[in-house]
């Protein structure tokens, strides 16, 4: 009876002691599955990072699908020029009074700049006379620097799309020329408008500040 007994005892303690055994291999595989889980689902985030980092802002005017054509008659999109600060404005070369002031305006803050993360952009509201041949002739008189400068232009769609994004506004006049809006934008490396600076011979200081934020 005692010899029973013991032989009982003996066996439970076996079944317990497998049971138990088989609890924390259960328990084990799930703690593993989660961790796997954990891991999947982390290596997906990085995934969608690195697709999301690679948009456009729906702020930005790279965001437009416009054609236009360089200073050397090389067809580009705006967001070829992404990666770069731009301070940029809108203009027409054969203008006698605002856009030469505001080119000078430009040429003062480059001037400042010693950084080689900005770059400055022209884009001409006047497709019929600034083909071009135009543009590189302008950027030779006023001296620019075409390693630092971009002068562009393109179809009157694409002029009136970017100057209502903008918020520029011009009109052509009966003489050909333009009345129009006198903005200096400084654009982050996304192609977003970060500053506009408003005005004519006006102190550009406000304009280097902007940048040191950026």
């Amino acid at each position: 009876m005692k010899k029973a007994l013991i032989i009982s005892i003996t066996f439970s303690t076996l079944l317990l002691t497998v049971v138990f055994y088989l609890l924390l291999t259960v328990k084990g595989s799930g703690n593993a599955n989660v961790v796997l889980a954990k891991q999947s689902t982390n290596e997906k985030k990085s995934c969608c990072s690195e697709i999301g980092s690679s948009k456009v802002s729906e702020n930005s005017i790279y965001q437009l699908e416009s054609v236009w054509k360089t200073e050397a008659g090389k067809k580009i999109m705006l967001h070829n020029l992404k990666g770069k600060k731009q301070i940029m404005a809108m203009v027409f070369t054969s203008c006698t009074y605002a856009c030469p002031l505001i080119v000078n305006d430009m040429k003062k803050i480059e001037s400042q700049i010693k950084r080689d993360d900005v770059n400055f952009l022209l884009i001409s509201i006047d497709p019929k006379r600034d083909t071009p041949e135009t543009l590189m002739q302008y950027a030779k008189n006023n001296k620019l620097d075409m390693k630092r400068w971009h002068l562009l232009t393109g179809d009157e769609n694409s002029i009136s799309e970017l100057a209502a994004v903008l918020g520029f506004k011009y009109k052509k006049e009966p003489d050909g020329s333009f009345s129009h809006s006198n903005i200096i934008n400084v654009l982050n490396e996304a192609g977003e408008v970060a500053y506009q600076h408003f005005g004519l011979n006006q102190d550009t200081q406000d304009v280097l500040d902007e940048l040191q934020k950026l």
